[in-house]
């Protein structure tokens, strides 16, 4: 949309710029997959500049988490799921994603101000550009995987997004 469009004229124009301006990507780390008994989960964590994460802050989010995937198993899940944790500029945000029948999905999401904080995110809420980044993904992956073809529940695991800067190997040699 071209931003001479009068629909985004004025203000409208000028808070479209600021978030341009603003908006820089966060890396997505892929955790190992959470095996239950009945139940595979592919964890995710996002982390805002400066933001650092620990495996603490991850035992906690899946304590979380797996309440609502039990939960969701009452409700009808087919056993996979994914969750993003993200350590965020103004908080720490949980989103839990069950893949259910009939080509559903069911989405939760925690926010709190620490990881142990973490409650059920106000009505209305729903995932930021960057959480979406990943459910864009596992949705692809979702279809790819497991809708398309034979069920290749490995193949699904294995496709994680993973966007964290890449160590640039054609620098100076170090001498050794």
């Amino acid at each position: 949309m071209p931003a001479s469009d009068p629909a985004l004229a004025g203000a409208a124009a000028v808070a479209l710029t600021g978030l341009a301006d603003a908006y820089r990507p966060r890396p997505v780390t892929p955790l190992m997959p959470w095996r239950y008994a009945n139940r595979l989960v592919k964890p995710y964590v996002v982390t805002a500049r400066g933001r650092q994460w620990d495996d603490q802050m991850v035992d906690l989010a899946r304590t979380t988490a797996t309440r609502q995937l039990e939960f969701d198993d009452a409700m009808g899940s087919v056993g996979l799921g994914v969750v993003v944790l993200h350590l965020g500029d103004d908080g720490i945000y949980l989103v839990v994603q069950s893949w259910a029948k009939d080509f559903q999905s069911r989405l939760s999401i925690f926010s709190g101000m620490d990881v142990d904080d973490l409650r059920p995110a106000p009505i209305g809420a729903a995932p930021c550009v960057w959480e979406l980044e990943v459910l864009s993904h596992e949705r692809t992956a979702y279809v790819k995987h497991i809708l398309s073809g034979d069920v290749d529940v490995d193949s699904w695991l294995d496709d994680a997004l993973d966007t964290r800067p890449k160590p640039q190997l054609d620098g100076i040699p170090s001498g050794t």
